[in-house]
């Protein structure tokens, strides 16, 4: 028995009415023979028949109610369904072949910026952005020829809204009568991205800062000790991009004394959670050597039990030299401000002392003129000026360390005074020391004192034979031309680029430790014994090469030699010396000119009056500046010249002059001074000085002066006022 299912009316009601209609017309069609007979049954069996029938019925009410709470299911089911297809997050498409929308929930309308009805029928390639419909077009064609699932990203608009972007996965589903459609679901991606935009660029940020700090970050799982580190760790100890040895492998890097404290390090962090940060020494797989700084912490679970360790890896080994060259320029500076207060001190202690030797030769020669007949007084006097100018050298060397001797620099070549001061070296050193002198022909000219620069070779001569200690050896001295850069002229504060003419002095002695090393320069040490030397050379050599605006290096170690660098500036062309004038030949006595004498030292004071007044010329001393200036400026006495110390207190020797210059601008000027310095010079003639005299001074030479000076006033104005 065929049955055909009913049709038409959708109602519930409806559906039962057809249904029981269709059963009356199959109960006439098939009526049972039997049925037709049911009066004659027995009541036996019409009551069997009866209980079998309403057996039957109880069936299938059973059998209908079952169905009935089937279709509820079905229909809560189907109710829940559509409620998570519109409702869901992502948007849901049906597709079909040619890429018409036939189907899509809430929000894939509301991704589209379209209701929902007005998207059926419509192709989804309308709201791709540019050249991404090809790539829409391509993976739907993949999609139906191979049935495999695709996946991609789109960049889709909104209809007149702003454009986001989408992922797709789309897969193959029968349709309605068996052809094949395409589902889609769309997910807007679009902060996703920007997220991971955001991720990417803080990633590089932190791989460039990495890069430029030469920092890496690594970390070890605990108990497993697996190590784990980044790229930029890779390029610091020379692994290739990606490579993580084994933890005793990374550990080997580190010799002796650093794989001590890195492990010790790593282990107590590991038990304890002891933080650490050490510098230490590394090897590279390139056995490179580095300075590097290790940071770790430990990373403990929820419960507080550790797990691991992780911390930071850097690159200092340009920073430590960095901190080297620090200390060092720090160093130069302590020991240039050192050197420069002990200069002053023996520039104030030179300035007294010529004072005193000025008193003492002055008298000196006094005395030898008014002995003339005595000679035993004579020999005694001999002997004084001669001591006396001993002492006078020794302040020199006192001025020219603190750079306070006066200077006569000129343009010059430094392979000939160098050739004159070895002669002279070959003639005082003693047998088995032999010089060897050579001189490169690119050797630029200078602006120095030929005498001084033979003083330092000379110093360095003597130290250099005393370090023999009468072994034989010998001593090189190289004269080259050497343009220093910005990074080799760091080695010395007074060195900057440029091209300098350099002297190098090495000789084959003992050498000096570094504690020696540090102080050599230093005024009146010494390590000579007692009566065989002074201490001042290489303090001498070291305050000439500073006036001369160059540097003196050394390199020496303990029974290696030593090497001394004399760095002088190049003249770059400068055709121009400094000098002192020319001294002229007495040529008259005083007759009775006069003259002002004035100074603070009583002293010297009665000695130059005395010596003025012997020459025939009348003398006023004064011991106060005012004082002179007064009787000088009233006009009332016929002056001829003023003499003055220069370091007085009050008013200084130039101020005096200055005094003079504006007041009586024809009276000439000299200026005595300790401290002639090319600045001096100038500020002298600035002041209307006539002339600037050093002291302690020879007798002649304030006597030539004063006679000069009076020729020149008398040539110019016969009858001075």
């Amino acid at each position: 028995m065929k049955i055909k299912t009913a049709t038409g009316n959708d109602t519930a009601a409806g559906r039962m009415e057809v249904l029981r209609r269709q059963a009356e017309k199959i109960a006439r069609e098939t009526r049972d023979p039997v049925q037709e007979n049911v009066s004659s049954l027995s009541p036996v069996d019409a009551q069997r028949v009866l209980h079998d029938l309403q057996v039957h019925q109880i069936e299938l009410e059973l059998q209908n109610e079952e169905l009935r709470q089937a279709r509820d299911a079905l229909e809560v089911s189907r109710a829940r369904y559509f409620d998570l297809y519109d409702l869901a997050p992502v948007g849901y498409f049906t597709l079909d072949e040619n890429g018409l929308i036939l189907e899509a929930n809430l929000a894939g309308a509301t991704l589209l910026g379209v209701a929902r009805g007005a998207l059926v029928g419509q192709p989804l390639s309308r709201f791709v952005v540019g050249d991404d419909a090809d790539n829409l077009y391509l993976h739907r064609k993949q999609l139906f020829k191979t049935r495999a699932p695709q996946a991609f990203e789109l960049h889709l608009s909104k209809k007149g809204g702003a454009p986001f972007t989408a992922w797709l996965d789309a897969t193959i589903a029968p349709a309605d009568g068996g052809t094949p459609a395409c589902r889609v679901v769309m997910s807007d991606i679009t902060e996703r991205k920007e997220i991971r935009e955001k991720l990417r660029y803080k990633k590089n940020l932190l791989q460039t800062a990495g890069k430029m700090a030469q920092m890496g970050g690594w970390a070890i799982k605990l108990p497993q000790n697996d190590l784990m580190w980044s790229d930029e760790i890779c390029a610091i100890l020379d692994f290739p991009k990606g490579t993580v040895p084994p933890l005793a492998e990374a550990l080997s890097l580190y010799p002796p004394a650093s794989y001590e404290i890195i492990s010790g390090a790593l282990k107590s962090c590991g038990r304890d959670g002891t933080p650490f940060d050490c510098e230490l020494e590394v090897f590279t797989a390139k056995r490179r050597r580095l300075d590097v700084r290790a940071i770790g912490q430990a990373v403990r679970d929820e419960s507080g039990n550790i797990t691991g360790i992780e911390g930071a890896f850097q690159d200092i080994t340009e920073r430590k030299k960095a901190e080297q060259a620090h200390a060092s320029l720090e160093a130069q500076l302590r020991e240039s401000q050192k050197m420069e207060a002990i200069g002053t001190l023996a520039g104030g202690i030179a300035h007294d002392f010529n004072n005193i030797l000025g008193t003492i030769l002055g008298n000196a020669e006094l005395a030898r003129q008014d002995a003339r007949t005595n000679w035993q007084a004579l020999v005694s006097l001999e002997e004084i000026q001669k001591a006396g100018h001993r002492a006078r050298d020794l302040v020199q060397q006192i001025l020219s360390f603190s750079r306070r001797q006066p200077t006569s620099r000129r343009v010059m070549s430094l392979p000939s005074v160098v050739e004159e001061a070895a002669r002279l070296l070959r003639a005082a050193l003693t047998g088995g020391v032999r010089i060897e002198c050579r001189y490169a022909a690119d050797t630029p000219s200078v602006i120095a004192d030929p005498t001084q620069v033979q003083q330092v070779l000379l110093n360095l001569g003597n130290n250099a034979q005393h370090a023999m200690e009468g072994r034989s050896g010998s001593i090189d001295i190289h004269v080259e031309g050497i343009t220093l850069d910005a990074a080799s002229a760091r080695f010395d504060l007074n060195l900057r680029p440029g091209r300098y003419a350099r002297i190098v002095v090495s000789d084959t002695g003992h050498g000096m430790d570094e504690a020696t090393r540090r102080r050599i320069f230093e005024p009146f040490f010494t390590t000579k014994p007692a009566g065989n030397g002074t201490g001042l050379g290489l303090s001498v050599a070291h305050g000439i090469m500073q006036a001369h605006e160059g540097a003196i290096v050394v390199h020496s170690e303990a029974g290696q030699g030593s090497r001394f660098e004399l760095y002088f500036p190049s003249a770059r062309g400068v055709a121009a010396a400094l000098g002192t004038p020319e001294r002229a030949e007495p040529t008259s006595e005083g007759r009775g000119r006069h003259v002002v004498y004035i100074d603070d030292d009583e002293a010297q004071v009665f000695m130059i009056k005395r010596m003025l007044e012997r020459w025939g010329y009348r003398v006023s001393a004064y011991l106060e500046q005012r004082e002179a200036l007064d009787a000088l400026l009233d006009g009332e006495q016929r002056v001829d010249l003023v003499v003055t110390d220069y370091n007085m207190p009050g008013l200084s020797g130039l101020e005096v002059a200055r005094a003079i210059r504006d007041a009586r601008p024809q009276l000439p000027v000299i200026v005595v001074s300790g401290y002639v310095t090319d600045a001096l010079r100038v500020q002298a003639a600035a002041a209307g000085v006539s002339e600037l005299i050093s002291k302690p001074h020879e007798v002649e030479e304030l006597r030539d002066a004063v006679q000069r000076l009076l020729k020149s006033r008398e040539a110019i104005n016969p009858d001075p006022a």
